[in-house]
């Protein structure tokens, strides 16, 4: 299938330009997909967004604030003023105004999960759906597996560094794939020298700080999806159930013997819960 993609597409939003690439026709539904922690949004992958496309849907994918091809915040500014998640929330709801997209389905992975939610709870006119994946609330009571967080602070971390990251993350259902991120470090590391070293502990404190609590997940109104991996071992996997309960619309997909990741082999399943969630609308 042939996507139409942008590479160099920016919009101003929030006081940020951010890089944006969108694929399929913009008269069809729009799917948005927010991406994880101090990750490009190269990390959605083709085996995911291509059958969102084939399916009928206008996919836009984007790099937040202090990543990618998107403007990256100096550290001196960041030091006095430090973002939140409510403000990466505001940078999201920006794009999809300039993208005059009055509505759309709403995919966050981890980080980008809990943006998910609160654009689903403060801005709920813009949102069909919510699918919050390998993700969290009331992350600062969240004990997470700070460990497995690498150390990288050098402008380009090795191919060997990030590939261990990754395998870290998966679980053992699956073995793990490392075609799709060293493709990943490729273009986002070398080509578009995409990676931010300050982005780690910017996003981070923004995770930690900030973000939904859990009793405003009962104001979210859209129909959504909590996708989670029983053998994440980053965030608990019974945190993401409990987190779910608390959504009045909300339908829970454990995935078993999967990490934080949605690797190839799963994903017809997780698409297939996804396109049955959009048909409630």
């Amino acid at each position: 299938m042939k996507t139409q993609v942008k590479p160099l597409d920016k919009i101003q939003t929030n006081g940020r330009n951010l890089h944006y690439e969108t694929f399929g026709n913009p008269s069809d539904p729009a799917v948005l997909l927010i991406c994880d922690l101090a990750s490009q949004c190269l990390s959605w992958f083709p085996y995911f967004y291509e059958p969102i496309v084939e399916q009928g849907y206008y996919v836009i994918r984007f790099d937040h604030r202090d990543i990618g091809l998107s403007d990256w915040v100096d550290p001196r500014e960041w030091q006095s003023n430090p973002y939140s998640i409510e403000d990466m929330a505001k940078d999201t709801i920006g794009l999809l105004d300039a993208l005059h997209i009055e509505k759309a389905h709403i995919i966050g992975a981890s980080m980008g999960g809990m943006i998910a939610q609160r654009i689903a709870i403060s801005h709920p006119t813009y949102v069909h759906t919510l699918t919050s994946m390998l993700s969290a609330a009331e992350a600062s009571k969240l004990k997470f597996n700070l460990s497995l967080l690498p150390a990288f602070d050098a402008f380009r971390p090795p191919l060997e560094v990030h590939l261990k990251f990754w395998s870290m993350l998966a679980g053992t259902r699956y073995p793990f794939d490392c075609k799709p991120y060293q493709d990943l470090y490729h273009e986002g590391f070398v080509t578009r020298q995409g990676y931010n070293p300050q982005c780690f502990i910017h996003h981070l404190a923004a995770v930690q700080l900030s973000g939904t609590r859990l009793h405003e997940l009962g104001r979210i109104q859209a129909p959504t999806m909590v996708v989670h991996g029983t053998e994440d071992p980053l965030i608990s996997e019974a945190h993401a159930s409990v987190y779910a309960q608390e959504i009045p619309k909300a339908t829970y997909l454990a995935l078993d013997g999967v990490g934080h990741e949605i690797p190839e082999p799963i994903a017809p399943t997780v698409l297939s819960a996804i396109f049955n969630l959009f048909s409630k609308i």
